[in-house]
């Protein structure tokens, strides 16, 4: 059982590393079509609500939608655990997964998505 935990353990860091390797090299903004088909662009990662808005991140950050259809944002990417809860990493660029256990692990320190973190799109 521990060698398991050790592999996935590794799993994750493996993943956080590319993840933050690939967020601190595209640092591109994100563009999405609204509910009216229209191309909108933010400076960081978007997402669209439950009635088709977009909303996206500040640049080096996530945005989700979580289990109600809101429209959360991080300063770092974001993943939702198995409960719904929206975490994010703390550092811009920085990356965020769901090990085996269902725990969202970030890099740098999670923090909780808020819409506060969410700029509407252009």
């Amino acid at each position: 059982m521990k060698g398991k935990h050790v592999k996935n353990r590794l799993a994750v860091r493996c993943l956080l590393i590319l993840a933050a390797v690939i967020g601190t090299e595209v640092n591109a903004g994100d563009c999405i079509k609204d509910q009216h088909g229209n191309v909108v662009c933010g400076e960081g990662q978007c997402a669209s609500d439950q009635y088709g808005m977009v909303f996206c991140a500040r640049a080096g950050g996530g945005a989700i939608r979580d289990r109600y259809g809101v429209v959360k944002c991080g300063v770092g990417y974001c993943a939702a655990d198995d409960e719904g809860q929206v975490k994010c990493s703390s550092q811009p660029g920085g990356g965020a997964a769901v090990d085996s256990n269902g725990k969202v692990n970030c890099l740098g320190t999670c923090q909780d998505a808020m819409p506060e973190f969410c700029a509407p799109a252009r």
